[in-house]
């Protein structure tokens, strides 16, 4: 200000950049003096984002964005959530093709750096600690950035241009490669498209739960059938009950689903994944009857599907995330179903939640569950679980099981075995 420059009378030659509260600042500038008359060239983010959603998101952006985040963040900017951006920057892909989305709106993430990387001298609290030297990190940044600004300008030559938007190319693919399981982890909460038994989609994750609390023999599970209705709304899912047809050798099923998901007030959340997925099931007790099997045993707690659920995010993790995770992470431990007090459907579907205690050896995990018998007045043969999600274990995985736990948190541990595949 003292230089004499102001916002609205920036040359269209102008960049707007900013780190982490920084970029949050710069956007919103951005925002504000964009228009015809004081038209800004672009933007540039770091450690940060965009709007998630509206004019000012990723996909409308209305000039260039470049969105350049670290591998261990551990705050805001973290992986999991620079994945909705990810996300938008993978539609731009389909609709401008890779190179044009490439070059106006590429989304990088920088592997082994972290997010006080971006501020030389200064440890952000709470973030992951970097595995490159801050020399090699200013240098990694310096050249994403430049390449960045390469692709926009025609002042530089042809072959410098396509030189950077080459390198450009590799850090998304490198993001994509890393991002990509949590993306189809995701997907696992909720499938969209699959509107076989409601219009608002299914979830896998319940569907396999089905399977699992059935606990059949493999060639009794193979003529077990599961389909899932996905409800958006949680009162929506209060009026779903499991159903069942039992015809031709083969018991086809319906289960109900919904997910909750962590806060996010403008913007300011930083967990992306569910919080919880709530699956309405059929009984074990309910499977054998209409299969006219016999089943042995006690009945399969829903945590056998937290452990199953650790166990797909486990095997679909970036092969960094896995190995780092292996060497320094918490893993996780199994805590016994939490029965809701009288068996009240809606005080399970409202009133419950999945239970998640870090502490200095894992991440506890405690279901709550509602059970009916055969001969139950209420909706008899029924099994609720509130479940994990796979992409709350992979957020896990890549960003808080790393970081030192605080002193509080290793007062008290959790009972049980740790699962640290």
């Amino acid at each position: 200000e003292r230089a004499g420059w102001r916002g609205g009378d920036a040359p269209s030659h102008t960049w707007l950049a900013g780190h982490s509260l920084g970029g949050t600042c710069a956007n919103t500038l951005f925002q504000a003096y964009d228009s015809a008359k004081h038209p800004l060239a672009g933007l540039i983010v770091m450690g940060s984002y965009v709007d998630e959603a509206g004019a000012y998101d990723l996909t409308s952006y209305a000039k260039p964005v470049f969105t350049l985040n670290a591998e261990l963040d551990g705050g805001l900017a973290r992986p999991g959530k620079t994945a909705i951006w990810w996300r938008q920057f993978l539609g731009l892909r389909r609709t401008l093709g890779e190179d044009a989305a490439t070059k106006r709106k590429p989304v990088v993430i920088l592997p082994g750096l972290n997010h006080s990387d971006f501020c030389p001298g200064f440890d952000v609290p709470g973030d992951l600690m970097a595995e490159v030297s801050q020399q090699e990190a200013t240098t990694t940044i310096s050249a994403a950035v430049a390449a960045f600004l390469y692709v926009q300008s025609d002042e530089v030559p042809g072959d410098l241009r396509n030189t950077a938007l080459d390198a450009l190319r590799n850090l998304t693919a490198w993001t994509g490669r890393f991002l990509g399981p949590y993306l189809f982890a995701q997907d696992l909460e909720r499938n969209a498209s699959d509107v076989r038994s409601s219009p608002e989609g299914a979830s896998a994750v319940c569907r396999r739960a089905q399977h699992i609390i059935a606990g059949l023999r493999s060639e009794d599970d193979a003529r077990l059938l599961v389909s899932d209705a996905f409800h958006d709304a949680s009162t929506s899912l209060e009026h779903c009950h499991p159903a069942y047809v039992a015809a031709s050798g083969r018991l086809s099923t319906t289960t109900c689903s919904h997910a909750d998901y962590y806060t996010d007030i403008a913007n300011t959340g930083s967990i992306t994944a569910a919080k919880q997925i709530a699956c309405k099931l059929l009984s074990r007790a309910r499977i054998a009857q209409q299969a006219n099997v016999t089943v042995e045993g006690a009945d399969v707690p829903c945590s056998e599907v937290n452990r199953l659920v650790v166990q797909l995010a486990t095997a679909m993790a970036a092969p960094r995330t896995l190995q780092r995770y292996k060497r320094q992470g918490r893993g996780w431990c199994f805590l016994d179903d939490v029965p809701v007090a009288g068996n009240v459907g809606p005080l399970w579907v409202f009133g419950s939640s999945l239970k998640l205690q870090e502490n200095a050896t894992c991440m506890s995990v405690a279901s709550p569950v509602l059970k009916t018998g055969l001969d139950s007045k209420i909706f008899p043969g029924s099994h609720y679980c509130k479940v994990l999600s796979p992409a709350r274990v992979l957020d896990w995985m890549m960003t808080d099981s790393v970081k030192r736990p605080a002193p509080e948190a290793g007062a008290s541990e959790a009972s049980g075995p740790v699962l640290h595949v």
